[in-house]
Order: structure tokens, then C-alpha cells, then sequence
């Protein structure tokens, strides 16, 4: 796992799985062929950077998929707390791998995700 990537092992949460299943219905055209991986991914791993980035897995998978990303959906948003970011939703070896969420201006300390409602092409 990077230096940057803390490991955590857990399920989603209820805002973390209705913004990935909003990527995948709006993101590239063939983001919709990974819906059904939605079901059985869970969080691997969390930035420690303050950024709310996530490391995702299938299954059992204790970290994930590793490899050249493909880019599933990138849209840029806005936070509650009003920080402009971007959204790439990546999958590596045909999994759900990495939720990356950065901040697009310089921005020090903690935001969480943006609303969905914010994110646009």
C-alpha cells in the first residue's frame, strides 16, 4: 500500500455508495458495465492527506487492484464546506479500484466529498 494510504477495512458508507453508484449511472459509457461490482466493494484504504480518497476492493481482496487505471468517470464538484474538486472513479484489472477526490485549488486540511448535485463534466 502507498505511504500516503492508511489501511481500513470496512463497508461503505450510505454517502460513499450513493456517489459511486452516481458515477457509474452518469460517468463514461462504459462505467454501467461495473454497476453490479457495487454490491460486494468495500473500503481498503483512506488518503491521509485530509482528502477523502478511497482505495476500494472486491470481495475478499484485502487491497486493491493494482495496475493501469482506467478511467471510469471525471467530473468536477463542490464539497459542503464549498471546496471546488475533482472525481475520478478508476478501475484496474476489470475492478472497482480507487476513489480519488482532490481538492482543484491549493486547499490545506480536511474535506469530505462533494455533493452530488455539484458534479459536472
Amino acid at each position: 500500500m502507498p505511504p500516503f494510504i492508511r489501511p481500513e477495512r470496512r463497508a461503505l458508507s450510505p454517502e460513499e455508495r450513493a456517489l459511486l453508484e452516481w458515477l457509474i449511472a452518469n460517468g463514461n459509457p462504459d462505467a454501467k458495465q461495473y454497476a453490479s461490482q457495487l454490491s460486494d466493494t468495500k473500503v481498503v484504504g483512506l488518503c491521509t492527506c485530509g482528502c477523502p480518497s478511497l482505495d476500494l476492493a472486491i470481495g475478499d481482496r484485502e487491497e486493491r487492484t493494482t495496475g493501469p487505471s482506467h478511467i471510469l468517470a471525471d467530473l468536477d464538484g463542490t464539497t459542503a464546506e464549498g471546496v471546488q474538486v475533482g472525481v475520478i472513479l478508476h478501475a484496474r484489472e476489470g475492478q472497482i479500484s480507487e476513489l480519488e477526490v482532490y481538492a482543484i485549488q491549493d486547499f490545506e486540511g480536511a474535506f469530505n466529498l462533494p455533493v452530488i448535485e455539484s458534479l459536472k463534466r
